[in-house]
């Protein structure tokens, strides 16, 4: 089979879980015998229209299509961040020519929802990943803009001022208008003005639209997966059918991981690994043991350290006199197992409903005690006391309780993790059976 894997972001530009994830799919299916090839979106830091174009390379012996694109350059982007049709302009030709058996979307963010539809357009069969939020979150994260979390939209322009925050949309009717005259403003100028409307009212019509159209889009997938029970069960209170989503599991690379062992002696090692965003929490952390310079623990953060932005900014300011906080940068994937060899902990100090995360998968595996924070899949994923310590969200002062009590042990291994050859297995099947069912249905 062609097996073609759509991703928001990929190596080498870009170092994260999906990231992981999606290249351990691809070179498994490719040792399968398959032929494979990524196709990942790149932040074009050029806003030249001509730099915008699909060119290849590969990764680590892996074929990749990117598709650079710059968003402040859509001509309606409140429309565009989910419906892109310009992304369909330089993705057509290349799926054309690859002609897929199978299309998995890992990551559909940045591709957006206009790449799923054109597939369905093409008649490629389509496995998607709702790898986070995304369809029914523009942040991702469902943190909303004034750091509170949230369920889902209640209404369809409960997302406007996230969205706006985010990326500046509709900012001057908001100005204008009261919040409850928008929708009644939003209606009228679609039905008076049609094409002709202002930019800030085109934005109110694409965010009023943006739920249904991300529904719809999901649902026509001839298969959807989900990473959790409770990844699912949001989708389904935000009104996708349960029957729809079917709770797949994310493989682990086992390769390189080795039983964790109970350190001797003094400092504690404590180390953090994900992304440097807010939503992920390293400030909890470096704040938690802050307030407790009496312990001698170490803290390394792994994360990427590259160019600036104010959150990593911020904390760098909170670590700059605590010489037990180190920025380590990101590792190799192979490598998790050297960075869990020294490690006592691992802290996930998440403020969002973390999915799936794969370090905690490895951690469990190892036996590495994780502080976790109460929230999402975390909490159905880690037994309180058992494997780790589970903490309210942010609470500063319980996690450096946390750390305070810590006692070095290590834990006994959790070999019920899958591993990710048996979740390629699975995966493959499934491409194997849908292709089967589409050809069935064509021959007919």
């Amino acid at each position: 089979m062609q097996i073609t894997y759509f991703t928001h972001q990929y190596f080498p530009r870009s170092v994260g879980g999906t990231e992981v994830y999606t290249h351990g799919l691809a070179v498994r299916a490719q040792r399968a015998g398959h032929s494979v090839r990524v196709i990942s979106h790149v932040e074009s830091p050029s806003l030249d229209r001509n730099d915008f174009k699909a060119t290849t390379t590969e990764h680590e012996g892996v074929p990749v299509t990117e598709i650079h694109y710059n968003l402040s350059r859509a001509g309606h982007p409140a429309r565009a961040e989910y419906d892109n049709p310009h992304i369909v302009e330089l993705l057509k030709p290349e799926l054309e020519r690859l002609k897929p058996d199978i299309v998995h979307a890992v990551h559909a963010m940045k591709l957006s929802g206009a790449a799923l539809n054109l597939c369905y357009e093409m008649q490629l069969p389509v496995v998607l990943t709702l790898a986070d939020y995304w369809f029914i979150c523009a942040r991702h994260t469902l943190i909303r803009w004034n750091e509170e979390l949230c369920d889902g939209p209640r209404h369809d322009l409960d997302c406007l001022r996230c969205v706006h925050e985010l990326h500046g949309f509709a900012g001057e009717v908001m100005q204008k208008l009261p919040a409850p005259f928008l929708r009644a403003a939003s209606r009228i100028a679609s039905t008076v003005l049609g094409k002709n409307q202002p930019r800030s009212v085109r934005d109110l019509q694409a965010i009023r639209e943006r739920e249904s159209y991300l529904r719809d889009t999901v649902q026509r997938a001839d298969r959807v997966i989900a990473l959790s029970d409770f990844q699912k069960e949001i989708f389904v209170r935000n009104g996708y059918p349960a029957e729809k989503i079917h709770v797949l599991h994310h493989g682990l690379e086992t390769a390189g991981l080795k039983p964790a062992k109970s350190h001797a002696s003094e400092p504690i090692e404590i180390v953090f690994i994900g992304s440097l965003v807010y939503h992920k929490g390293a400030h909890v952390v470096i704040e938690a043991l802050a307030r407790r310079a009496d312990l001698k623990m170490r803290l390394r953060l792994y994360g990427d350290i590259r160019g600036t932005n104010p959150y990593l900014d911020s904390l760098k300011r909170l670590a700059a006199t605590d010489n037990r906080v180190e920025f380590m940068g990101t590792f190799p994937p192979g490598e998790l197992g050297r960075v869990f060899e020294s490690a006592d902990a691992l802290a996930m100090p998440v403020l969002w409903y973390e999915n799936e995360p794969l370090v905690v998968k490895a951690a469990r595996y190892i036996g590495l005690p994780i502080l976790a924070s109460n929230i999402g899949t975390l909490a159905q994923s880690i037994n309180n006391g058992i494997n780790g310590v589970l903490l309210p969200p942010g609470d500063i002062d319980a996690w450096a309780n946390a750390f305070a009590s810590f006692r070095l042990h290590s834990l006994t291994q959790d070999l019920s993790i899958k591993s990710m050859d048996d979740n390629v297995s699975q995966l493959i099947a499934l491409y194997q059976e849908i292709h089967s069912q589409r050809c069935s249905k064509q021959s007919i």
